[in-house]
């Protein structure tokens, strides 16, 4: 029996890059770090360190393979409706649920308000995830200890703001808004290394606590 390497075109090289990217998002490795430290554990008792680890791996690993099936379940079923049909190329986040809608809810099942759930929920998820790693880095590389109060509008400022300015400025263009997206993620899985090669290398010191 013949083994072979799975191949990718060009024209699918950027989603599968962006899929690392969009799974695996560089300020959640961050986060995760800091969640482990805002942990009280006895650092001088090695039992007490390894069991932390051991549950946090744990964590770690089954939000990642959750985000995975997620991911997974999303791109199989719309490659099973759409795959080799002209609509294949007008579909985006905007009218994917109007497709899968006329595909599978047959009028009964509301599939295109499950669709707009699931973008909510990942907005809501990406938006509270990022709003954290920004108070964390802002807080440990940046020293800046504000109040609770100044911190949150300005953290959630940080992220709402380039979401408005980029959804009004692509309002009119469907095609552009996907397009964003989609290079987005590119660019989170090009900057996972330089986020985890240099938390690997501080971590692994044990100066740094």
């Amino acid at each position: 029996m013949l083994y072979s390497i799975p191949r990718l075109s060009s024209k699918t090289i950027k989603q599968a890059v962006g899929v690392v990217g969009c799974i695996i998002m560089p300020h959640n490795v961050f986060l995760h770090s800091a969640l482990v430290q805002s942990t009280e554990i006895d650092h001088n008792k090695k039992r007490c360190v390894q069991e932390a680890l051991k549950y946090y791996y744990i964590e770690s690993t089954i939000a990642l393979v959750v985000s995975f099936m997620i991911n997974l379940f999303v791109t199989t079923v719309f490659a099973r409706a759409f795959y080799g049909t002209k609509e294949a190329s007008s579909i985006g986040l905007v009218n994917g649920g109007e497709y899968l809608q006329e595909k599978y809810g047959g009028g009964l099942v509301p599939i295109l308000y499950i669709w707009a759930a699931g973008l909510l929920a990942a907005g809501q998820s990406s938006t509270i995830t990022g709003t954290y790693a920004g108070q964390f880095i802002m807080g440990g590389f940046l020293n800046l200890r504000l109040k609770k109060w100044l911190r949150a509008p300005i953290t959630r400022s940080c992220a709402i703001v380039p979401t408005m300015i980029v959804a009004l400025f692509f309002d009119t263009n469907e095609h552009s808004l996907d397009a964003v997206n989609e290079w987005l993620n590119v660019l989170q899985s090009i900057q996972i290394l330089f986020a985890l090669i240099p938390l690997l290398f501080l971590v692994s010191k044990k100066q740094v606590r």
